[in-house]
């Protein structure tokens, strides 16, 4: 392994780590009832945007084994399937709010932190799992799905965007008033 992906490498665990430590920071900080409130973000309560959250980690493990594919091929080859999903951003925009409420409810206050758990140490997994020349090849993405995708992201960028889309919800978490 050369300097550069060990440096990958650990830029990535380290931020995948302080970001596990934030999420049980705001879970521990939010009761039952707060996680059932209102967040910031009409329409969605707190529990619903961690399980949003919970999922953007997710998504990583869904999107990898893609990534490592078109990442094989021409540059240019998943440029269609990113047009193609962009096309589809209106069923995609229903699909994803529907999914955050059935999250909410499923991945529950008492479940979500050890939920997160089991995302977060399999993406420590597939950290490992990446050979030093697959770093900088990745795929074309749908902008429209998520303002923070890259037009084109590397595998690299990919573990990044897990924390990214953290940080960017992370605002919309309501306080109730001591």
């Amino acid at each position: 392994m050369n300097v550069n992906d060990r440096m990958i490498k650990d830029a990535i665990y380290k931020e995948l780590k302080m970001t596990r430590a934030r999420f049980h920071s705001l879970l521990a900080s939010l009761s039952e009832q707060d996680f059932q409130n209102q967040s910031l973000n009409l329409g969605w309560t707190n529990g619903e945007i961690l399980a949003h959250m919970t999922f953007g980690f997710m998504i990583v493990n869904i999107l990898l084994p893609m990534a490592r594919l078109w990442g094989r091929l021409p540059r240019s080859s998943s440029k269609w399937f990113a047009w193609l999903l962009n096309a589809l951003t209106g069923p995609f925009n229903w699909i994803n709010a529907v999914g955050a409420r059935g999250q909410g409810r499923l991945f529950a206050h008492n479940r979500i932190g050890n939920i997160f758990d089991r995302v977060y140490f399999s993406l420590l997994k597939k950290i490992n799992s990446i050979k030093d020349d697959e770093w900088q090849r990745g795929m074309y993405y749908p902008t429209k799905w998520d303002s923070n995708f890259d037009e084109f992201m590397t595998l690299e960028k990919l573990f990044h965007y897990s924390v990214i889309h953290f940080n960017f919800h992370l605002t919309q978490i309501a306080r109730s008033d001591p």
